[in-house]
């Protein structure tokens, strides 16, 4: 068969609703076209069915049954998107990319510049956007003469506009390293900033943050904000209790939590982060005492004010939680690309799944951020080398894992590969429901 052009398209964007039709369009512009499916669209088949979603299920199938009938399909393996090698010899003719998920644009870029990316976008297939990686310019003053910094320590009390006068109970303060916060009337909460962080800028972000509102329970969103004899010195939030920090309950080894709720909470954390970057925010300072977890495994994420919102930076950074070191003048300058966030996203979900970090070995207790940072941990259990029997606990969560979440967190900490949140947290259903069905079943 002569081949004119070879498409390689994912569940992502079979699963679209006129990817059909795009199909028979290509048939009819391209008839000497080879179709490339990847084998992990089995696996995709068996977890939409697990998942309850028989109609994204049937769908997937009935794509396959059409391209083996076609004639002129192509089975490849790229070892779930991280391997491109399989696609090496089609792009030296011609490789058109078809997909939804930036994770393959990544991954495949080294096949070449003449390998072209396409997404399903507002009816029609038209180029992966380029520059997600691209660190843009935040709104900065180089000399604030807009707002009056001053100590807030005196303070007894602070004016909303949307709730009034509000009293600052000063039994128990909660410091933190941008203000103070205080509990005040009906389950409300008073961030007030320290002197240096009562700025124009962090003015003119919550600004924006409490005009553009948040619907999400379990994200910590500025209400209003908060003044002081027309003064501006912090935000109001509400007040969340009968909480731990993910770093309280970590150093507890999660003792009054099962190994399969650390699993939930992982799923939880991570579906509000997916929810903030859907709509193009950054959490930036992302910790684990930022991170408060439930007894039923409801997850909250707290000090949203210091969020990467729209042209407004998050000006707080953390070693051990960062890829890559800003200096407090570049934090005030620079915005920070999605793919940054992945760091500290892998290690902390490691670190509540493993109650290690990604970088612990006996050569390094990763006391601080300083410390190596090579992964050590194998994708796959070697039998010849390994005894069950013996392996520390962190060890046997490792390979208690799924093979995909290994995988995701290998390539991650090993290739800088990045799997984002919507395979996450597939996977997490997928493996979260597999567990549940298995102890129904022992019950």
């Amino acid at each position: 068969m002569s081949v004119k052009a070879y498409y390689y398209m994912d569940d992502s964007f079979l699963l679209e609703e006129d990817a059909y039709l795009m199909v028979e369009e290509l048939l009819a512009r391209e008839p000497e076209l080879c179709f490339l499916l990847d084998t992990a669209i089995h696996a995709r088949v068996a977890d939409y069915r697990n998942l309850g979603r028989e109609s994204d299920a049937l769908a997937l199938e009935n794509f396959v049954k059409l391209f083996t009938a076609l004639g002129n399909t192509l089975q490849v393996d790229t070892g779930d998107g991280f391997r491109y090698d399989a696609l090496t010899p089609m792009a030296a003719e011609k490789l058109v990319i078809v997909t939804q998920q930036q994770k393959l644009v990544d991954n495949f870029a080294p096949l070449g510049d003449g390998v072209q990316f396409l997404r399903f976008h507002e009816g029609a297939l038209a180029p992966f956007p380029h520059g997600v990686d691209e660190n843009g310019k935040a709104f900065y003053l180089e000399k604030d003469v807009y707002v009056n910094a001053f100590d807030i320590k005196e303070l007894t009390y602070v004016y909303s506009p949307r709730y009034g006068y509000l009293k600052l109970d000063k039994s128990k303060e909660y410091s933190g390293g941008e203000g103070v916060c205080y509990r005040t009337y009906n389950g409300l909460f008073c961030k007030l900033y320290f002197k240096k962080h009562i700025s124009y800028v962090n003015f003119k972000k919550l600004q924006a943050m409490a005009e553009m509102g948040c619907d999400n329970p379990f994200i910590s969103w500025p209400l209003d904000i908060l003044y002081y004899r027309n003064q501006f010195v912090g935000y109001l939030m509400k007040e969340l209790s009968a909480m731990q920090s993910v770093d309280e309950l970590r150093d507890d080894g999660f003792s009054e939590f099962r190994l399969i709720d650390r699993f939930l909470i992982v799923r939880n954390f991570l579906r509000n982060v997916h929810y903030l970057h859907e709509r193009d925010i950054l959490v930036g300072d992302m910790k684990l005492d930022n991170i408060l977890v439930a007894k039923n495994c409801d997850v909250h994420i707290i000090d949203a004010g210091s969020f990467q919102v729209e042209d407004y930076a998050c000006t707080v950074c953390h070693k051990e939680y960062t890829e890559r070191i800003y200096t407090g003048d570049q934090l005030k300058r620079i915005l920070r690309s999605v793919r940054e966030e992945y760091f500290p996203i892998n290690k902390i979900i490691f670190e509540i799944l493993m109650l290690k970090g990604p970088f612990y070995s006996k050569d390094n207790t990763e006391i601080d951020g300083d410390g190596s940072r090579d992964f050590t941990y194998p994708p796959e259990f070697d039998p010849n080398t390994m005894d069950p029997k013996t392996l520390p606990y962190h060890m046997k969560v490792w390979f208690s894992l799924s093979p995909a979440m290994r995988r995701y967190f290998y390539y991650y900490f090993t290739e800088g590969k990045v799997t984002y949140l919507s395979e996450w947290l597939r996977e997490l259903d997928v493996y979260i429901l597999s567990k549940e069905r298995a102890a129904q079943k022992n019950a």
